[in-house]
């Protein structure tokens, strides 16, 4: 199966390099004619992508439900047009003849570890994720050294627009964690963090505050979140944040070095990183946001034998997922073990599934409470 499916793809992709040297030929700057995806027409969305080879394409995104056949014209161009959705950041891509393609037309890419969807945004001028006329932060590209995993790897951090212009302020950190899958580039070019903070510091709702991206991935795999190994990995992971990423943005930026002014959170895998780090370090993190994810009862008695003081201890330990998510009733149990404990928590149960949308919508919130007195 997998040689049947590579025959297939080197199919394609010879298809596809055969007609640029054909149009080459004739035409030697016929590869300026790019054939523009999504384009959006008020009230639908053509998605168009040139597969004169194939014998099925169709569209597939998080805008919609399953898939939709698209048509081809004698140009073996295929096209399909489409509602438009609600306001939002959705992936999406096609599939030709059985693969998933992203879409060559759209130079908006979800970074990932795996498969690299395409993005479609729908513009809005409300939405958070919005670029506004407001001051803007930088967003700095960093290779670190990691003692802990033997390598170099990146990391991504978020300076707010006052930060250059007040060079003796020191501010609070917040680091945000990867989801399963998902690269350091995720929380930036999806979850639109920086843009959500800046309308955010604007408008009064959020504090001014460093954010630090870093990659989750531990070189180790992602263990399912119910297993023990999760707990191994989760391990690794605060190894790697206090060992290696925290000196290294303690060293080169102006950090509030205290509890209290440090928080962390995540999403998915990143979600369950941060939940075992902060009741892993007590005294090193006063705020806890968690996106669609948990700790098994089995984990949390095996590792923190003082989880009611240390979480009871927390400034915030705020909890956000959609009740559609397939994790929900992980993250209800996480839920009612707290309540038995007696642990002091906030949560919230929303529409929505295990997707960056949701995600967002967490970090919008998140943001507006973190840091606040």
């Amino acid at each position: 199966p997998k040689l049947h499916v590579i025959m297939k793809l080197s199919s394609l992709l010879l298809g596809a390099a055969m007609l640029s040297l054909q149009a080459n030929a004739a035409d030697p700057l016929a590869f300026l004619d790019v054939m523009n995806s999504p384009v959006i027409l008020g009230d639908s969305i053509v998605f168009r992508v040139a597969a004169p080879n194939a014998s099925s394409v169709s569209l597939t995104g998080q805008f919609m439900q399953g898939s939709v056949a698209m048509s081809r014209n004698d140009k073996g161009v295929w096209s399909v047009t489409v509602p438009t959705p609600t306001p939002d950041i959705y992936p999406y891509n096609f599939i030709i003849d059985g693969i998933s393609v992203a879409d060559p037309g759209n130079i908006n890419i979800f970074p990932n570890e795996s498969f690299k969807a395409s993005m479609l945004e729908i513009p809005d001028d409300n939405a958070l994720y919005t670029v506004r006329d407001v001051p803007h932060g930088k967003i700095h590209y960093n290779t670190y050294k990691s003692d802990v995993l033997g390598q170099y790897r990146n990391l991504i951090v978020y300076t707010p627009a006052e930060y250059e212009a007040n060079p003796d302020k020191n501010y609070p950190v917040f680091y945000l964690v990867s989801g399963t899958t998902d690269t350091e580039e995720v929380w930036f070019k999806v979850g639109r963090a920086n843009t959500l903070l800046d309308n955010l510091i604007a408008s009064g709702e959020a504090e001014p505050m460093i954010v630090v991206m870093p990659y989750g991935y531990m070189n180790n795999g992602t263990p399912r979140p119910s297993s023990p190994e999760a707990a191994k990995m989760y391990q690794v992971f605060v190894k790697e944040l206090t060992q290696s990423i925290m000196p290294y943005v303690e060293s080169n930026y102006r950090t509030i070095n205290n509890r209290d002014s440090r928080a962390i959170a995540g999403f998915s895998r990143g979600g369950g990183q941060s939940m075992f780090t902060a009741f892993s370090c007590p005294d090193t993190f006063g705020w806890l946001e968690s996106y669609s994810a948990y700790l098994t009862p089995e984990v949390i008695d095996a590792y923190f034998p003082n989880i009611v003081k240390d979480a009871n201890s927390l400034n915030s330990l705020w909890m956000c997922v959609g009740t559609s998510d397939f994790l929900y009733n992980d993250v209800v149990r996480n839920k009612r073990y707290f309540d038995d404990k007696a642990i002091k928590y906030q949560a919230e149960e929303r529409g929505g599934s295990h997707t960056w949308m949701h995600a967002r919508y967490c970090l919008a919130n998140s943001l507006r409470r973190l840091f606040r007195k």
